[in-house]
This record gives structure tokens, sequence and C-alpha cells, in this order.
């Protein structure tokens, strides 16, 4: 605006001063037409001056408003900078007779910058990532957990002296995870995905009081491996996010049991030490899930919460005793669970993020019903399992990126310790 205002103020200087000398030097009665003349260029030269100011008033409000309200940023929900794009605008070239008004070719557009590697990452990890291209998505992970419990066998005399046995039974599991996971992004707001899972698992039951003495151990290791239980999901993205909402995605989940199911493994005595023959590496049931997350960016942070629900389907068994020799059919009813959890990611640079979240799962009791028999709850099967987890991520190039995390229990039916690393890559 101000280099209009040069311009035209440099004619209209030029025209005054062609006025005035000609004022003093011509003749009134001889120049008296020509002062009329040069007098009327000078106010349609105002005129124009004054339209043309108003012209760059209105597309600067235009502009103004256009950022504020957030138009046709359609903001997608990786992206985590944005630059916005004025319009340009032209000018015509003044001739030595007179001066043209400038004109304005372009409208305002709103532009996005590129989306940043680390948000992305994120954006996988949290919710979907509705790019419309497919990834494949390698990753290992590791647990531990430890589990004491103390069994008295006997009674107090006198409320103080305990005549008995007491033993303390100890289980340390160790558990190797490898997952192979593919995504394929089918529009802007629809994702599948497909995941399937391969377990090895190591526990050692100890017990103490082998033999009537309580400094006695005895110990027994089991092992397996083998495919766990596969599972798919859908995303679907609700309500894309805007400055003032987060971005809503729904999704649903089915889980095959594939894996090794636990039911009907027998438990055999070794000693004092009694310990399953074979370790489990699913649940033996078909499960649905749906839930909701909510991710909303705050440039450099993003965050994110989410809802869950897990519902398990009964299944009838041919064999669910534990007992060596013994065969008893019946049908399995896990308890159904519901998970709540939140975070926030913190981007580091274009290639580089680190996020914390927290994460619950409430556990409602299993029943079992044999044959012949009622439905019974199973004492001790619900559970509420807590975890701290800490990630950081990393875009090793355009395509292939890295995910780290460590995730520590905070309630003893979590498990104590899990680190795990993935590779996304993107096709």
């Amino acid at each position: 605006m101000n280099n209009h205002f040069f311009k035209l103020s440099g004619v209209a200087l030029a025209v005054a001063t062609c006025l005035s000398s000609n004022v003093w030097a011509a003749d009134p009665a001889t120049d008296a037409q020509d002062v009329a003349e040069l007098r009327k260029q000078l106010g349609e030269l105002n005129n124009r001056y004054e339209a043309q100011s108003a012209t760059l008033q209105s597309l600067a409000q235009r502009l103004q408003q256009l950022e504020n309200s957030g138009q046709g940023q359609a903001r997608p929900m990786h992206a985590v900078n944005k630059t916005v794009v004025a319009a340009d605008t032209s000018t015509t070239q003044t001739t030595s007779d007179e001066s043209r008004p400038e004109q304005v070719t372009n409208e305002p557009v709103v532009k996005e910058a590129p989306a940043s590697r680390s948000a992305e990452a994120v954006y996988r990890e949290q919710n979907a990532l509705f790019n419309k291209t497919f990834t494949l998505e390698t990753g290992i992970s590791y647990s531990h957990s430890d589990r004491r419990q103390l069994t008295l066998e006997g009674f107090l005399a006198l409320d103080a002296i305990f005549l008995g046995n007491i033993k303390l039974d100890r289980i340390k599991s160790d558990i190797v995870q490898l997952d192979v996971t593919g995504r394929y992004g089918v529009t802007d707001r629809l994702q599948f995905d497909f995941n399937a899972p391969f377990l090895y698992r190591n526990s050692t039951f100890e017990s103490s009081g082998v033999g009537g003495s309580a400094s006695t151990l005895g110990e027994r290791d089991v092992s397996n491996a083998d495919i766990g239980d596969v599972s798919a999901g859908a995303y679907y993205r609700l309500f894309p996010e805007t400055p003032t909402s987060p971005d809503i995605v729904l999704n649903v989940r089915v889980k095959a049991p594939t894996g090794k199911d636990p039911y009907g493994i027998k438990f055999t005595k070794v000693g004092d030490v009694s310990a399953p023959n074979d370790l489990p590496t699913g649940n033996g049931l078909w499960s649905l899930s749906t839930g909701l997350t909510f991710v909303k960016t705050i440039d450099p942070a993003i965050l994110f919460a989410n809802i869950g629900y897990s519902h398990n389907f009964s299944r009838k068994f041919s064999d669910i005793s534990g007992t060596p020799g013994d065969k008893v059919s019946g049908e399995i009813d896990l308890g159904d669970s519901y998970q709540l959890g939140g975070g926030f990611a913190f981007a580091l640079s274009d290639r580089m993020s680190t996020s914390m979240s927290y994460a619950h799962r409430f556990s409602h009791k299993a029943r079992i019903k044999q044959a012949g028999q009622g439905w019974n709850s199973v004492t001790g099967s619900d559970a509420s399992a807590g975890s701290l987890n800490f990630g950081i991520t990393y875009a090793m190039s355009d395509k292939l990126s890295m995910v780290a995390n460590v995730g520590m229990g905070v309630t003893p039916d979590a498990p104590d310790v899990t680190v795990g690393i993935k590779f996304p890559y993107n096709f």
C-alpha cells in the first residue's frame, strides 16, 4: 500500500508543480483553459487513489478473516506446521502521459506446509494415518513379569503362633513377541490393518518349603513358541481436526483365536513344584473391540486420548481340566474389559519426537461352566492393569521410521517392564 501511495503522490506532486509553474509563468487569460484541465486531471488521480486504497484495504481485511477463521485450510491430522501464502498482485506500467490503476489478479490462497515426519509417526502409533498408502511395520517387544504368592497351610494357635507349612511361590515370566502389521489407507477417512504376532514364552516356577524345609527352593522352567492371536481392524475418521476441536476416529477390531489356548493344559508336579506342561500363546476366544481416539495438534505438541471396550465371546472346549488324566468339557467366558488412556507427544525436530502416555485396563471376572453345571465365576480372574509408557520416534528417511518405547507397570496386574521397537515402512 505504501508503494501505491508513493507512486500516486509523485504523480500528483508533478502535476501540482507543473500547475504552479504554469500559473506563475503563463498569462492568466491565455492559460485559464490549461489550468482547468490540469485541475480536472488532478481530481481524477485523487479519485483513482481513493478507489485503489479502498480495494487494498478490502483485500487486507479478507486475508485477515481467512487467517482467523481457518477457511480452506483442510488441516490434516498429522500436520504440525502451517503457512499461509497470500495472493500476489500485479501492477500496470505508468506512462509519461497518465498513470493506470493497479489490477488485482489473484485471490488469496491458503496452502499447507509439508507434514512433519515425526508427527506422522506419532499419529500412526496413537491413531491412524489416512494418507492412502500401504505401510508394512515389523516390530519386536520384550516384557517381564515377576509374581510372588504366599501360601499358608495350617492354623493359628493362641492367635499368635502359626502351626503348619509356609510356602512362597514365585512365577517369573518373559515374553518375546514379533509383530508384522500391514496398514492401508483406502481414503482420507478410512484405513484397514492386519496384525500377525509370533510369541516365545518362558516361565520359571519357584516354590519354597520343598521337602518340609522353609529354606529349600524348588524350580522348574517351561517354554513355548507359537503364533499368537491374529487380528484385523478398521479406523474411520468421524470428525476431522479443526482449530477448536480434536480429530475423532472410531476404531473396530476383531481378534481370532489362532494361538494356542490355555484350556486343557495339564499341570504336573515335579518334587513339590507344580507347573504346566506347556504355555499358551492366545486366549482361545473370539473378541470384538471398539473405541474412540481423540487427537489435537497444538504446535509443536500433539495431545491424544482414547477410550475402548472389548468383548470376548464364550466358547465351548472339549477339555478344560488341568489335572492329568482328567478330561472335562465345558464353556469359557472371559470377562469384558474397558480401557482408558491418554498422553502427549512433543516434536523435537522435523524427524524426531518424544511421547509419554498412560493406559489403564479394567477386566471383569471370567466365568466357567462345566458340562451339566451352571456358570461359576473364577476367583481372582478380574484385573486392573495400568502402565506408564515413554516413547521416541525417528524418521530415518522419507519412507522408513523407527519407533521405540518403554513401559512400566504401576499396578500388580500389569507387566513389570515392556521394551519394544518398530520399523514402519511406507510404500
